[in-house]
């Protein structure tokens, strides 16, 4: 099974995807380990691309976890499950806050950021903020007519607790009848 984990930071695409890990042992690729631990150079995009297609082709099944819109359509195209993950922007930007929080006390409250990786509240936090805030937005133009192909089999809207159990549920259970 290949699943892609989609949504707006805060979500919880990066807490699903190593609940899936652990209980289906799958390999994650964490892109926002693999994004912060670059310059953020032209060529750092092509290394991040050769680095998923990499991955992609290594392993039978996989999980992927983050947006990266420049590389979605491959993964999209490969994927069994692509899962969005959706909530209000102010519960995106309240949990982004808390993690960033969480983040500055403890590193390891982040396991799916590259090592050395900071945060600070700066301009380029605010600027992340507003990126948060309109997410939803920029999705409806680009996410959306990329998941319009996608057979509704393959896509699950995830937006509750209980919708996140129910999927963690499918997938443990595709690792059962194997």
């Amino acid at each position: 099974m290949k699943v892609v984990l989609i949504g707006n930071s805060g979500t919880g695409k990066s807490t699903l995807a190593r609940q899936i890990n652990a209980n289906t042992g799958w390999p994650l690729l964490a892109l926002d380990r693999l994004w912060h631990a670059t310059d953020y150079s032209a060529a750092a995009k092509i290394r991040f691309q050769a680095a998923q297609t990499t991955f992609m082709a290594t392993h039978a099944d996989w999980v992927i976890d983050g947006n990266y819109s420049g590389t979605l359509p491959a993964r999209i195209a490969q994927a069994d499950r692509i899962i969005w993950l959706r909530a209000p922007r102010v519960v995106s930007i309240a949990r982004v806050l808390r993690r960033s929080l969480a983040f500055r006390r403890d590193p390891r409250t982040r396991p799916d950021m590259a090592s050395g990786f900071e945060e600070h509240l700066d301009r380029e936090y605010l600027a992340f903020l507003a990126y948060v805030w309109g997410y939803e937005s920029r999705a409806k133009a680009t996410l959306l007519p990329l998941l319009a192909a996608v057979p509704p089999v393959k896509l699950r809207i995830v937006q509750t607790p209980m919708q996140k159990a129910a999927v963690l549920g499918e997938l443990t259970a595709k690792v059962i009848e194997t």
